[in-house]
């Protein structure tokens, strides 16, 4: 179940406002519904704001949802974002008055995660998310033939990771005979530890799944470069915190004292390892900047976990206050990104990293954006990048013990090692001229007002977050809810 309250009320908002918007556009001419994307933005920064009224509240209503609210915000910003960005960029020809629906229905079901109060809330919860945006990626199935199979890989993994899922959810309820988060740790007390473990196993790769954690992420890279870029900056920056927070939210239901912990901890770690290593290395071999793009999303998705890991592993609420942390980062640097590909790739003509030499250059402003979100990404300081980074060296760190502080150095050496491919993707867009057989030094197209403004603004709260990180007691909050055992 979801809790009362203004804030909790925000799914069911955005539910609503994807049934109004399928009939208002689908009473627009067919030259007008490429501006549809302006409805979509408002509907989303109307729940935006009634979060964001709900977090300034002083004092703040008791049972206040910290996670509920911090990922909401995200999820609603980003969403706003990316539907004002779609605007000029989608053929109106094309079934708009689905596009922005099934959007809004997908950041529903994000953002109810966070406020839900029991498990099987929770995985209805992503489900809604979910199956939007599996006919999402193949939106564009006509002028590129790759999106349906996109599409339908990630349909089957994501419906294998469902049944997963349903089965750990089903073995909690077994053994507890109740749903909610708040009873179930009393109520699994003295339950085998295999059973547990097989739940809490069968939960995370069945979110896994949907995290593209390695070697579950088969679906990821095509699906992130065929999807519509609004689509992607979805997926990679409000879809997946949403997963990310189920998984974690799920697995506090389990008992402290039953020892499980430490062992689901070390194979969040050793996922993390993998994850960011494997993403990171398949990186380095793409020459499409979609690509790079998403295997490097599959290794930030290492990042994160690691420190969730560590914080399971050492009792560390730090470990999952920099996980948070560093996942809303990601979101925000990750949507930017994509949306800046997407456009210099109209401008090139190609996605083909070689292709679109000195494309930054013709563009300055989308460049010095691309250039923040790059090196945000790879943990440059004056950005949120840098600062979830140093959080999760810290969470290392503070651990005294050899362990943590290997942990912090494969961090380090995987960041480094994501240069390797992100130095010279930056190096060709800005510092480069374009190919001699090229028409792009006499023609250089116009972007969308919209689309450009957004990408700035995201270029904005990146640096924003690594300068004036006032949003840490917020994050630390949420963590709490995430780490219930930490506080008795």
């Amino acid at each position: 179940m979801i809790p009362e309250g203004p804030a909790a009320t925000m799914p069911v908002f955005l539910a609503l406002g994807g049934i109004v918007l399928y009939a208002v556009i689908r009473l627009f001419p067919s030259a007008y519904r490429g501006r549809a994307g302006t409805l979509s933005a408002i509907w989303l920064a109307l729940a935006f704001l009634q979060m964001l009224v709900a977090v300034l509240q002083t004092p703040l209503p008791p049972q206040t949802s910290y996670l509920g609210l911090t990922t909401g915000l995200l999820i609603t910003g980003i969403g706003a974002i990316a539907a004002f960005a779609s605007q000029g960029l989608l053929d109106p020809e094309s079934p708009v008055h689905l596009y922005h629906p099934l959007i809004l229905f997908a950041l529903a079901g994000a953002v109810a995660v966070g406020f839900a109060t029991d498990l099987f809330t929770i995985f209805v919860a992503v489900e809604l998310s979910a199956v939007p945006v599996y006919a999402l990626v193949a939106y564009r199935h006509r002028e590129d033939p790759v999106a349906t199979p996109a599409a339908m890989r990630y349909l089957l993994q994501g419906v294998a990771g469902t049944i997963t899922a349903l089965l750990g959810i089903a073995l909690l309820y077994f053994a507890g005979q109740t749903l909610e988060l708040a009873a179930l740790p009393d109520a699994l007390a003295g339950t085998d530890r295999g059973m547990l473990l097989t739940a809490a196993i069968l939960l995370v790769f069945g979110y896994g799944v949907k995290l593209a954690v390695v070697p579950l992420h088969a679906w990821l890279p095509d699906a992130y470069a065929h999807a519509p870029a609004g689509v992607t900056a979805i997926l990679v920056g409000a879809t997946k915190i949403g997963v990310l927070v189920a998984l974690f939210l799920s697995l506090s239901a389990l008992p402290f004292g039953s020892g499980v912990f430490s062992y689901l901890g070390m194979l969040v770690i050793f996922l993390a390892i993998l994850t960011m290593t494997a993403g990171n290395l398949l990186a380095l071999n793409q020459r499409d900047i979609r690509y790079i793009l998403a295997y490097s999303s599959v290794a930030q998705m290492g990042y994160i976990l690691l420190g969730f890991g560590m914080g399971m592993v050492y009792d560390l609420e730090l470990g999952f206050t920099a996980g948070l942390y560093y996942a809303i980062a990601y979101g925000v640097m990750k949507a930017g990104s994509f949306l800046v590909a997407d456009l210099f790739g109209r401008a090139s003509g190609s996605f083909d990293v070689g292709q679109m030499r000195g494309v930054g250059t013709r563009h300055p402003g989308l460049g010095i954006a691309f250039a923040i979100f790059v090196l945000g990404l790879s943990g440059v300081p004056f950005t949120c990048g840098f600062l979830g980074k140093l959080l999760l060296e810290q969470a290392g760190m503070v651990t005294s013990m050899m362990s943590g502080v290997v942990l912090a150095l494969i961090l380090a050496l995987n960041s480094f090692v994501s240069l390797g491919y992100y130095v010279p993707v930056l190096s060709t867009l800005l510092f480069r001229g374009p190919p001699k057989d090229s028409a792009a030094d006499c023609i250089s197209p116009s972007f969308p007002a919209g689309a450009t403004g957004c990408v700035v603004l995201l270029a904005v709260v990146t640096v924003y977050l690594g300068l004036f990180p006032e949003s840490f007691d917020w994050i630390t909050h949420a963590a709490e809810q995430l780490f219930p055992w930490g506080m008795v």
